[in-house]
């Protein structure tokens, strides 16, 4: 009886440590959207590329308006435009505002503060397994 007794005592032993274990944990190293607008504007700003291509969709658009002409680059284009075209030591200030956003798309604003001209870009989020830039709108007032 005693046996018995022993036996069933673990056997719920081991089932409660099991539930105990069976809760849901979240990816650590999951990207979040905040995390990907401002590693955009780490690289817009500093010229720094290195986390770029993780939050870069394949497909990606960038446009840029220039006059009314609209210029496009695709991701490979726009990770060597900001190579080659960042100048360091520029003082510029940033500010962001969520424009619209849902469980797996978001419109994000950015607005870059240079001395003498701002320039915006719109950036869309998608979500599948991370989040990604599909498209940034640019312009320059």
């Amino acid at each position: 009886m005693r046996t018995l007794k022993l036996m069933l005592a673990g056997i719920a032993l081991l089932f409660a440590s099991v539930a105990a274990n069976a809760s849901v944990k979240p990816h650590t190293n999951q990207v979040t959207q905040t995390d990907v607008v401002n590693m955009y504007i780490n690289a817009i700003t500093t010229g720094n590329t290195n986390n770029l291509d993780k939050i870069l969709d394949n497909s990606l658009q960038f446009n840029t308006a220039r006059g009314e002409n609209v210029n496009t680059l695709n991701k490979d284009e726009l990770v060597d435009f900001i190579k080659a075209n960042t100048v360091a030591g520029v003082t510029v200030t940033t500010d962001t505002t969520v424009l619209s956003e849902d469980e797996g798309t978001a419109k994000i604003k950015v607005n870059f503060k240079y001395d003498g001209y701002t320039r915006t870009d719109i950036l869309s989020l998608d979500k599948t397994n991370d989040w990604k830039i599909t498209s940034v709108d640019s312009s320059t007032k």
